[in-house]
């Protein structure tokens, strides 16, 4: 038998009827095939890698899945058989409902909390491997499952190097344990951006680069992204990272992400969508006739359908279809969602392959208990009845004393009283302006929306010692050349007239820009077009004081970086304090 000859209906080693062909990986030798097949032995779904019995990659790969049967985590799909037979060579392992990483991202960006967790289970699962002399080598959104119940699956430990032809690490000398934390790493930026870091993949776009091709940090690439995570990703990735040391291997990743995001809560990584949620229940055929079991549930196993359309790439129908097999005809039954349903579950594994549980009945008291219990709430409702009333009975006293025992002020002014204008409007036009807001400015073109938002505050918490500050950029003062500026808007609550603002920066040599939003704005703009620049200095040292040419009547105020000083080996701004006066 060859490959080629393999078609749905066929039966391996008198035990595997083929059924769906899910991939095919082209290599030296031909091409790789790889199926969802019943085991009618025990009458489950299984997945078969079939090659050619003469094709190069078969001792590797037949190697490697006796060297990945023997992984102990749970947390990796099984490899349940490997041999030659008939001319052809296979591998069988376990099928798993669920849904691919890459299917889950097609839907956007998870949670961080999410995603934190995510990777930090592939982290210490492949550690753990890496502790019996086992190593993936080939991770990417694909190889990781999420399942009806939350939990994670890899897939093709060990295998996936190995059907992709890839030679041994004794041949190409490379550290299997700084391979795998780099595919760590690259998975935490896909969790964090939907888009992955080494070009499209997985049904990803590539992930932004700077014009020196410099990657762009997740917290560059969306907005919302914690910096503990942002570094973390950065320490994995880069070999030399600015905010702590490298993170080489999966154990010290593990540990890392711990730190951040915890253990995974019992629920799971993602909790499965309740079949109360609304919407059709996964668990049931579209017939309604009883639930599908886990053996023929369709599944992401790691590979999109071979001739699925582009929008099936990312793991979901086009027109919104899912495909329930019934595991008798082997035939593909499809429940249309609408569009509605989908929103409900993005971001969600879908819910588990069971009835749900019956509802349990409302519990009912005795009349007799009903009425023997205090009425505690009205007792509550009488004594802040009575403590309202006397505090109006008493407010109304202070008012009527006040209107009768005051004359109010004396309409004859005495040579003493009288008032020295030009001496009171001195002092009007030096008085402070209490700020009563602020929000971090990064608009695009280039901005993501967000430039350290947790540290807005410290620019008008009157403390020097305490500061906002830019995101560090690289090879350009004016912020990497990605973009023409960032900063922070202020909010003084009414319009008032600003007649100069006194800054407090991160150190000399800043470009800033004083700009105002127009003065019947009831919010702040969200374009830096629409603020009107009335004041900059230039190479600004860390105090500068801006001045309009006039007053200018304003509810908001931005403070606009253009070019940042040195920070070490990058440029970094920032706004200590911020003194607004009339």
């Amino acid at each position: 038998m060859h490959p080629t000859d393999v078609d749905p209906g066929v039966t391996l080693a008198g035990r595997y009827r083929v059924a769906e062909l899910l991939a095919e990986t082209p290599g030296d030798g031909g091409v790789a095939q790889t199926w969802r097949a019943i085991d009618e032995v025990l009458s489950r779904s299984v997945v078969v890698h079939v090659l050619a019995a003469d094709d190069p990659r078969v001792d590797h790969l037949l190697e490697a899945s006796r060297r990945a049967a023997t992984a102990a985590d749970v947390r990796f799909i099984r490899v349940l058989d490997a041999l030659r037979d008939d001319g052809v060579a296979y591998v069988v392992r376990e099928w798993v409902a669920g849904r691919s990483l890459g299917a889950l991202l097609a839907d956007g960006p998870l949670p961080p909390q999410q995603a934190g967790l995510l990777v930090r289970e592939v982290s210490e699962a492949i550690a753990r491997a890496h502790d019996q002399g086992l190593s993936h080598e080939r991770l990417d959104p694909d190889a990781v499952v999420v399942t009806d119940t939350g939990s994670i699956k890899i897939v093709g430990l060990a295998t996936q190097a190995a059907l992709s032809g890839a030679r041994t690490d004794e041949d190409t000398g490379t550290d299997p344990q700084r391979e795998d934390a780099v595919g760590i790493g690259r998975l935490l930026y896909a969790a964090l951006t939907a888009r992955w870091p080494a070009g499209p993949r997985s049904g990803l776009n590539a992930a932004p680069r700077a014009a020196d091709g410099t990657l762009l940090s997740p917290r560059q690439c969306r907005a919302g992204v914690p910096r503990s995570l942002d570094e973390i990703t950065e320490r994995i990735l880069d070999e030399h990272p600015r905010h702590g040391d490298p993170l080489t291997t999966p154990q010290q990743i593990a540990a890392a992400l711990t730190e951040v995001v915890g253990m995974t809560p019992i629920e799971g990584v993602l909790p499965p969508t309740s079949p109360s949620g609304g919407g059709h229940d996964p668990g049931f055929h579209a017939g309604g006739h009883g639930p599908t079991s886990y053996a023929d549930a369709p599944t992401q196993v790691g590979v999109p359908p071979v001739g699925a359309a582009r929008g099936d790439l990312n793991g979901r129908a086009s027109a919104h279809t899912r495909q329930v097999g019934d595991g008798s005809d082997l035939g593909d039954q499809t429940q249309r969602v609408p569009a509605a349903d989908m929103s409900h579950t993005a971001m969600h594994p879908r819910g588990n392959y069971a009835p749900p549980p019956p509802a349990q009945a409302p519990q009912h008291y005795p009349q007799q208990e009903r009425e023997q219990r205090p009425r505690w709430w009205r007792i509550a409702a009488a004594l802040v009845a009575l403590l309202v009333l006397a505090g109006a009975g008493l407010l109304g006293w202070q008012l009527m004393s006040t209107a009768f025992d005051n004359p109010g002020p004396s309409t004859t002014p005495t040579a003493g009283d009288t008032p020295t204008p030009a001496k009171t409007e001195t002092a009007a036009a030096g008085s402070p302006i209490r700020v009563t807001g602020a929000k971090d400015f990064d608009p695009p073109p280039g901005g993501n929306g967000e430039e350290h938002p947790e540290d807005v505050a410290k620019a008008y918490d009157g403390d020097q010692s305490t500061m906002w500050t830019t995101m560090g950029y690289r090879n350009n003062p004016q912020l990497g050349g990605l973009k023409p500026g960032v900063g922070v808007w202020f909010d003084l609550g009414k319009p008032v007239d600003v007649g100069r603002v006194e800054l407090s920066l991160r150190s000399g040599g800043t470009d800033v820009q004083l700009r105002a939003a127009p003065e019947g704005a009831s919010s702040a703009p969200t374009t830096i077009d629409d603020w009107q620049q009335i004041a900059k200095q230039d190479g600004a040292g860390g105090e500068v004081t801006l001045r309009p040419d006039k007053p200018v009547r304003t509810r908001f105020l931005l403070v606009w970086l253009t070019k940042l000083p040195p920070d070490g080996s990058d440029y970094r701004g920032g706004i200590a304090e911020i003194v607004v006066r009339r």
